[in-house]
């Protein structure tokens, strides 16, 4: 105890019960109105809850989608989202165009710098997101899938936009993130063509927009079992290669991978889940979850 004053150990022990309150008080996640939020071990899903209205974007489901992206950031037990929509036809049908034109605005409010808080990147978020793709995503509901870090989908599920042919607005932000993803010819058709040709779940697989078609019945299942793989991993790590791979996309090569090793060398070397097994047994096909 040298160097620590009686007093200071009997003000830290009477406000112990004072802190733990508050601690206990900021685990309890916030309530919403717009989405679902729960917390199942290390793993999150947050759900855009209004099928009712195809999952639209409102001022509100803007609001929160912040809140619960903080919340899942905040929270040290939480290591890997899941993103989903409720109901079985639509993950995300676009913005509620009411919500985003309704009401007086000053000028400097209309301009539109493009920032967004949709995503858990857009709120500078660095845990690993699955989106779990329920049904068809349309416009901005876009974004969900361009910011996650793998993309599972229904076999029925297609991927459309609706900016030229619906919301009556160029479209900018979705199409420039969609060109670091498929190829500019195919980024080019799906927003002239808009909801004549809306991709399918095969062609978006083809295309690399997506990485595995899953039954429905299995699709939680299946984004469950990804998320637990990926806990297996230290979080210092995930998070410092999410970090470093999405912002190396605004710089260049160089500056990039620089940038990179500047978070690897703060974020040091970790134990590893597999250390000591043998490279041939780790490269074989197969599953190697190890369950905790």
């Amino acid at each position: 105890m040298r160097g620590i004053s009686r007093r200071s150990v009997l003000i830290a022990s009477a406000a112990a019960p004072a802190l733990a309150g508050a601690v206990q008080a900021q685990a309890a996640p916030p309530t919403f109105q717009t989405l679902k939020y729960e917390a199942r071990g290390p793993i999150c899903v947050i759900t855009l809850n209004r099928p009712d209205i195809d999952n639209l974007i409102d001022a509100e489901n803007r609001r929160e989608l912040a809140v619960a992206w903080e919340t899942f950031r905040a929270d040290d037990a939480l290591q890997v989202a899941i993103f989903t929509g409720a109901g079985d036809t639509v993950f995300c049908g676009g913005a509620d165009l009411a919500s985003f034109r309704g009401g007086a605005r000053p000028a400097y409010v209309k301009r539109d710098e493009g920032i967004r808080t949709y995503t858990a990147k857009q709120n500078k978020c660095w845990k690993p997101v699955i989106a779990a793709i329920n049904g068809f995503v349309a416009g901005p509901g876009l974004h969900f899938l361009l910011d996650a870090d793998i993309c599972i989908s229904v076999p029925e599920a297609t991927f459309c936009d609706m900016h030229m042919h619906r919301t009556g607005a160029v479209p900018i932000i979705e199409p420039i993130e969609m060109a670091r993803k498929i190829p500019q010819e195919a980024v080019s058709r799906m927003f002239l063509l808009g909801p004549h040709d809306p991709i399918t779940a095969q062609r978006a697989l083809d295309l690399g927009l997506i990485s595995e078609i899953v039954p429905r019945d299995r699709l939680m299942a299946r984004a469950t079992e990804l998320a637990r793989q990926i806990c297996q991993a230290d979080m210092r790590l995930t998070t410092g290669f999410i970090e470093s791979f999405y912002k190396a996309r605004e710089l260049g090569v160089t500056e990039a991978i620089n940038r990179g090793l500047i978070i690897r060398q703060a974020t040091g070397y970790q134990d590893a889940p597999f250390k000591g097994r043998s490279i041939r047994e780790l490269a074989k096909p197969g599953g190697k979850l190890q369950i905790r």
